[in-house]
């Protein structure tokens, strides 16, 4: 997951200054509807987001990448149009014994809406990694069979578990545990493992809304886990080959080899450098990787 900066523009059938833009007659209607209870009429449909220039607008900004686990998806696979904050339920507040009818006067507000694959948005059953395991122990999770239910879905825990239930109240009062990468860098959250046999995320200083977008995300599911791997691999053999070369020129006869050697090893790191491009799949992999690799290199050059 990558900070995205969201178009301070919404796509015109969501502009909400505009009052006959689709975006504000629905909301308008739904809120001329309301139940006693605060609730939409039953059956309330939400067609504002669901339209192609609004997918169009998600697909660019989010560089057709799931907003949240970073595969590249819209090029080979259908997306979802996700609510960050649920527009029909709210699963955790139901728990807590509160009534939420669902964040439907935001199902059609531009800042409430990204980019989705179907893995991370949608409840399905998976097998989930954690750090430190060994090739045997995930061999052993499969044979198992051992999944777990994840996806977002109407998931939206809160730090407090307090949430805003009525449109005539402000939801940055919330403090929500799931991470939108339109709001909140991802780094102050997330870490990447990257010396072990395969490519999980953990939370970082053990931040709780770091843990819940794991979890929720399911951003440590098998393939996904697979296909960063793959990722990872590649880009160790451009890291490698750029130490490589850099200890090749520290031990040159003279400044003329060393500067050749040394200009290879920024070929090699430009390379890297673009795995790390925003519309990049794995993106924050890359850019972790990245940074620990200049950390080395910076220790081999001393002080």
């Amino acid at each position: 997951m990558i900070p995205v900066a969201r178009p301070a523009y919404a796509p015109p059938r969501l502009d909400l200054t505009n009052p006959e833009s689709p975006a504000s007659l629905e909301l308008a209607g739904i809120i001329a509807g309301l139940g006693g209870d605060g609730s939409p009429a039953v059956g309330t449909k939400f067609n504002a987001y669901s339209h192609k220039s609004v997918r169009d607008a998600l697909q660019d900004m989010f560089h057709n990448k799931c907003a949240y686990c970073e595969s590249q998806i819209a090029g080979s696979q259908d997306t979802d149009i996700e609510h960050y904050r649920p527009k029909g339920a709210v699963t955790e507040a139901a728990g807590h014994g509160v009534t939420h009818h669902g964040y439907w006067w935001l199902a059609m507000n531009w800042t409430n809406l990204v980019l989705s694959c179907m893995h991370c948005n949608q409840r399905r059953r998976q097998l989930i990694l954690e750090a430190g395991m060994t090739e045997e122990q995930v061999r052993a999770l499969i044979e198992a069979d051992r999944t777990v239910s994840v996806g977002k879905l109407d998931s939206f825990p809160t730090e407090d578990s307090v949430w805003v239930t009525s449109h005539n109240c402000d939801v940055t009062m919330e403090k929500p545990l799931l991470i939108d990468p339109t709001r909140v860098d991802p780094d102050l959250h997330l870490e990447w493992v990257l010396n072990e046999e395969f490519s999980t995320v953990r939370a970082r200083n053990s931040s709780p809304a770091g843990d819940a977008s794991i979890r929720i995300y399911g951003l440590n599911r098998r393939r996904l886990t697979e296909d960063r791997m793959k990722k990872l691999l590649l880009l160790r053999i451009s890291g490698n080959k750029a130490l490589a070369v850099l200890n090749r020129a520290a031990t040159a006869p003279d400044d003329a080899v060393a500067a050749v050697l040394q200009e290879s090893a920024f070929d090699h790191l430009e390379v890297l450098r673009n795995h790390c491009a925003d519309d990049q799949p794995f993106a924050g992999l890359a850019r972790a990787y990245v940074r620990e690799l200049e950390s080395q290199i910076a220790a081999m050059r001393g002080p």
